[in-house]
């Protein structure tokens, strides 16, 4: 295939915050792959038509969309993004709020599930979109431009980041305020931004689970906690093969052996004690169902 250079959107979700608590124990180490591998996959969810997934780079996707090769088609691709990004918000936050609550786990990484944010950056510009090894890759100056902006002096963790490009083709569409801002970076002119924060939306989405009916919350319960055992044992060898937490070769054996011995256990656990977590934190912050609510 030929490099061509279109128009293109480039959309990279990152998100931080548990690094530091997967070396406080191997079980943390293993938490945090189990939970960031359960974002990610809910963040992968909502990717869909004009946004395509480039590649996971780490904890963070990098997406794109391109022009479709007319002004009016470009226009209709750009009229979707807006509604796709919020789509990203909303799965990360329902992801994060379940989790903390649910969790009966005390290690450092389900501990400190609030400290896990994510920031989405959006800049438009142009691609060349080339083919190696089967696969399409887009690359350029705004592509490794919109990388650099994932390195920013916002004072916060948790955010929605535009370029002025990106700002002006598809954020004033949507709802703000977005603050002004300007980056600077090495072989680049003044990099000018947008940037608008995420404000109480974690609350809302704790307000939404616990308005849930208590048969529904309990299936949000069980429905984590199938997920977090299903993807035990891929992190287990994970951390057995590139170990978070460094330690002797016998103690991660015993740690492995205890892990799958244990397994059994920690299934039923997980889904009993989720599920009467979530009616217990329900009932501590006195939640009703909605119809309920405005009857009372």
């Amino acid at each position: 295939m030929q490099a061509v250079e279109k128009r293109v959107v480039v959309v990279l979700a990152d998100i931080s915050g548990y690094t530091r608590f997967m070396t406080d124990s191997q079980m943390s180490a293993i938490h945090g792959q189990q939970y960031i591998t359960y974002l990610i996959e809910s963040l992968l969810r909502e990717v869909d038509v004009p946004l395509k997934l480039q590649e996971i780079e780490g904890d963070a996707l990098f997406l794109y969309a391109e022009d479709p090769g007319s002004d009016e088609e470009w226009v209709a691709v750009l009229a979707q993004i807006p509604a796709m990004l919020q789509r990203f918000f909303n799965a990360f936050y329902q992801g994060t709020v379940l989790g903390a609550e649910a969790t009966p786990c005390k290690c450092a990484v389900c501990r400190n599930r609030d400290e896990l944010a994510l920031k989405i950056i959006v800049h438009t510009g142009t691609a060349v979109f080339h083919r190696i090894g089967g696969f399409d890759k887009v690359s350029g100056p705004d592509v490794i431009l919109a990388h650099r902006l994932l390195k920013n002096t916002v004072p916060d963790k948790e955010y929605l980041l535009m370029s002025e490009a990106a700002y002006k083709a598809i954020g004033q569409a949507m709802d703000g305020p977005f603050l002004r801002g300007k980056e600077s970076y090495d072989g680049f002119a003044d990099v000018i931004t947008f940037v608008r924060f995420n404000g109480d939306i974690k609350e809302q989405h704790l307000n939404s689970l616990y308005r849930l009916p208590p048969a529904s919350l309990v299936m949000r319960g069980q429905g984590y906690a199938i997920s977090a055992m299903a993807s035990f044992f891929p992190a287990l060898v994970r951390q057995l093969r590139s170990p978070a937490v460094k330690a002797p070769w016998t103690s991660q054996l015993g740690f492995a052996v205890m892990g799958v011995l244990m397994f059994p256990v920690m299934a039923v656990m997980y889904m009993i004690r989720a599920p009467r977590r979530l009616l217990t934190h329900r009932l501590r912050h006195n939640y009703l169902p909605i119809g309920k609510a405005e009857s009372v």
